[in-house]
């Protein structure tokens, strides 16, 4: 059985969507022995403020890059492909599947256009400028 996650993206997928959200922290992954940079946002938003996902890890391209290191808190404009995969453990041990069945997530792919709109707790005026 495979359930869906992120309805609000849902209805986004396939789209190149603006998007605005919080810097929280640097990650890393890797995926047949490459190792990449990933970035976590919060309060994922469209623009006009329509609330999207409590958080989502996207990977660090050079849109991110172009704007220098970010502090957490910084709030980030930056447009993205929504796309759908499946989630969950696919290994062979039962009690792992059974513990991370699979599911249908959303993910953004392909960031660009980042820009900072400043920080965590600013004015409206300035920070969703």
């Amino acid at each position: 059985m495979v359930k869906e996650m992120r309805a609000d993206l849902q209805a986004l997928e396939g789209r190149r969507v603006t998007f605005t959200a919080m810097f929280d922290k640097y990650g890393v992954f890797r995926k047949r022995g490459v190792a990449g940079r990933t970035i976590l946002l919060t309060d994922v938003r469209t623009l006009d403020r329509r609330f999207i996902a409590q958080h989502i890890w996207v990977n660090y391209t050079a849109g991110f890059d172009k704007e220098g290191e970010f502090v957490q808190g910084e709030r980030v404009e930056f447009t993205a492909m929504v796309k759908s995969y499946v989630k969950g453990y696919f290994g062979d041990r039962i009690d792992d599947r059974l513990a991370r069945p699979y599911a249908i997530d959303y993910r953004f792919t392909y960031p660009r256009d980042v820009v900072r709109i400043g920080m965590a707790g600013m004015a409206p005026s300035t920070a969703w400028a």
